[in-house]
This record gives structure tokens, C-alpha cells and sequence, in this order.
């Protein structure tokens, strides 16, 4: 093919992708960039880490996870995105499944909650809940909904990302390794992603995934 060609082609997949598309394909790489020293500024700031670690991920919810599908996808969108549909016995063992692989992973080095106190416990507790809410509408509902039919920035792209994210928690955190929460995110996104796309919504990917995270902390 000639460098014209390769050219006019080049143009073509970019005015194939519009405004919002462009935000979400680069809010990621933002997204890292800033989480990362603000976990670990408001971990110093407080004397008990887990107390900065925690409002860090609120800060994450209310920006990241809520206005910005807000403000690329919209309201009502999000709301038809959030309806679960009668599952299949596919989609039901892809619900569960999280659960079972947490179990399993509980006994990795790094990948469970140290809970030496009951407000600690209700602290995870709460950050299961959160995480299982906030996370999939934008991990899964914006990619889903801006790139119906487009493998890689609806499942591959926002599951690699959402791997890498969780470096920014697991950084200031005492009882994780990095790497292995890395790794098993990615995993995880994965199985959320195809689970959206099995299923045609976010809902059955919020069960999904606030079960795997209570089994997590338990």
C-alpha cells in the first residue's frame, strides 16, 4: 500500500471517531497519571494510611466513575445501561464466577484485606459496594456504550487500563502487592467486559463484581 493510501486511511479511522470517543480512549492514561499522586498525598496526610487510601477512592468514584460517564454517555443512557436483563445459564456462571476465583485468590500472597478492626471491616465493606457500583459504569458502560462494534476499545482497551489503575490504591496500601493486583484486575476486566457484552448490560457486571469483592474482604 503507498504512503498516500496508508495516509488517507490514517484520516479515515480518525473521523470515523468522534469528540467523546477520543475522551474516553485518552481519559485513562489521564485518569493513572492523577490517582496515583493523589492516593499517596492523602495517605501522608493522615496518620492511619487506610483512611487516605479510602477517600481516595471516593474522590475516584465521584470524578472518574460518576460525571465523566455522566458527560459521555448521559443519564438516561446510563440508566437503560444499568437495567439487568433475563440472564442465560451463561451469564448466570459468569456472574458467580468472580466469587469462586476470589475464594482462590484469597490465598495469593497480596491479594486479600487485612481487617485488625471492625471499622477497618466496615471501611472494605463499603469499598466492595462502592467499587462494584462506580467502576462498571465507566469501565464497562462507556466503552460499551461509545464502541458497540469495536473488539478492542470495548473490551481490551478499558481492561488493560482498568488493570492499571488499580496500581494508584495498591501503591499506598500495606496489605496488597502491586503486581498481583494488577494482574488479577486484569483478569477480572476482562471477565466484566465480556460479561457486558454477553449479557447486553451493566448490571449483571455490578452483582458480578461486588460479589467477588465482599468474598475478597471476608
Amino acid at each position: 500500500m503507498s504512503p498516500l493510501k496508508n495516509k488517507q486511511k490514517t484520516l479515515r479511522l480518525f473521523q470515523d471517531i468522534d469528540c467523546r470517543q477520543t475522551i474516553s480512549i485518552l481519559a485513562p492514561l489521564v485518569l493513572v497519571g492523577v490517582m496515583i499522586p493523589v492516593f499517596r498525598l492523602l495517605a501522608g496526610v493522615f496518620e492511619n494510611p487506610v483512611i487516605g487510601w479510602y477517600l481516595g477512592l471516593v474522590s475516584y468514584w465521584l470524578t472518574w466513575c460518576t460525571i465523566v460517564p455522566l458527560w459521555l454517555v448521559g443519564k438516561r443512557r446510563l440508566r437503560q445501561l444499568l437495567r439487568p436483563r433475563k440472564p442465560s445459564i451463561a451469564v448466570i456462571a459468569l456472574v458467580l464466577f468472580p466469587a469462586g476465583m476470589a475464594a482462590v485468590a484469597r490465598l495469593a500472597t497480596g491479594m486479600g484485606y487485612g481487617k485488625p478492626e471492625l471499622w477497618v471491616w466496615l471501611l472494605y465493606g463499603s469499598t466492595a459496594l462502592g467499587n462494584g457500583f462506580f467502576e462498571e459504569l465507566l469501565w464497562r458502560g462507556v466503552y460499551m456504550e461509545l464502541f458497540p462494534d469495536r473488539v478492542f476499545y470495548r473490551i481490551i482497551w478499558p481492561s488493560i487500563w482498568f488493570a492499571l489503575w488499580h496500581y494508584a490504591p495498591g501503591s499506598v496500601s500495606a496489605n496488597s502487592n502491586p503486581l498481583a493486583l494488577i494482574i488479577g484486575a486484569g483478569l477480572f476486566g476482562f471477565l466484566l467486559a465480556f460479561l457486558a457484552k454477553k449479557s447486553g448490560t451493566i448490571g449483571w457486571g455490578i452483582l458480578a463484581h461486588v460479589l467477588g469483592a465482599v468474598v475478597m474482604i471476608l
